[in-house]
């Protein structure tokens, strides 16, 4: 098992995920020990047949500069897509890392207290499964959604959160329906600022793309490789 990190990009990835609720950065190639701040060691630690892992956010953009002490409303949102070697790996998986993506959207946050409750949504894909999340971290109202789909030998997922009382299910649903009708790209690539295009990539939503409601890409973030791709 392979955890990846591009040194190329650390300082950039490192700033944009520390304003997202619920990030961490992929770990380096080891293996690394369990820790409850840290819900993604866990998961791919213990899924079956994992090949390829990668994620990519968007989040609103602020506007002006928030007076001391307040805390702007801004939607952080998170896709991610797994390859799997099989149909059979892909269903076993939607439920822990439908789980992961809760748990992770709650990382670095302080104090905080929700309570998770299914949703109901479209019926997509070959399964899907949907969790709402709303409390508070510290002060403040949370709200969480998370719609996770098996798709053959892949799953999807999307999660979001915000510092409000919002409900971002719609937002994660169209996303995740954008996403299952795009099919992997070519070659992947990356460009000098750290985008990546090609492979699995190519099934996140077009760069301005309806769907995403005006949010703006905040980065890609390759977090797994199997070490015997197709295994």
């Amino acid at each position: 098992m392979r955890w990846i990190v591009h040194p190329g990009r650390a300082l950039v990835v490192a700033l944009l995920l520390a304003m997202i609720p619920g990030f961490a950065v992929a770990q380096t190639e080891g293996t690394p020990a369990s820790s409850p701040q840290a819900p993604e060691q866990a998961v791919w630690e213990e899924l079956e047949g994992v090949q390829r892992a990668v994620m990519r956010t968007w989040g609103d953009i602020p506007e002006g500069t928030p007076a001391p002490g307040e805390v702007p409303s801004l939607r952080f949102v998170t896709g991610l897509v797994v390859q799997f070697d099989g149909e059979e790996q892909a269903a076993a998986g939607v439920e822990p890392i439908r789980n992961w993506m809760v748990a992770s959207l709650q990382v670095n946050l302080v104090d905080v207290t929700v309570e998770v409750r299914q949703a109901d949504v479209a019926n997509l894909g070959d399964s899907v499964s949907a969790v709402t999340a709303t409390g508070t971290a510290g002060d403040l109202p949370l709200s969480i959604s998370v719609v996770i789909v098996q798709d053959g030998d892949r799953v999807l997922a999307v999660g979001g959160s915000i510092m409000a009382d919002q409900d971002l299910l719609p937002v994660a649903e169209t996303i995740v329906m954008e996403m299952l009708d795009r099919e992997p790209g070519g070659e992947e690539e990356q460009d000098n600022v750290g985008r990546f295009s090609g492979g699995l990539w190519d099934i996140f939503p077009e760069e301005n793309a309806q769907v995403l409601d005006g949010m703006r890409r905040q980065g890609d973030l390759p977090i797994y490789q199997s070490a015997t791709p197709g295994s």
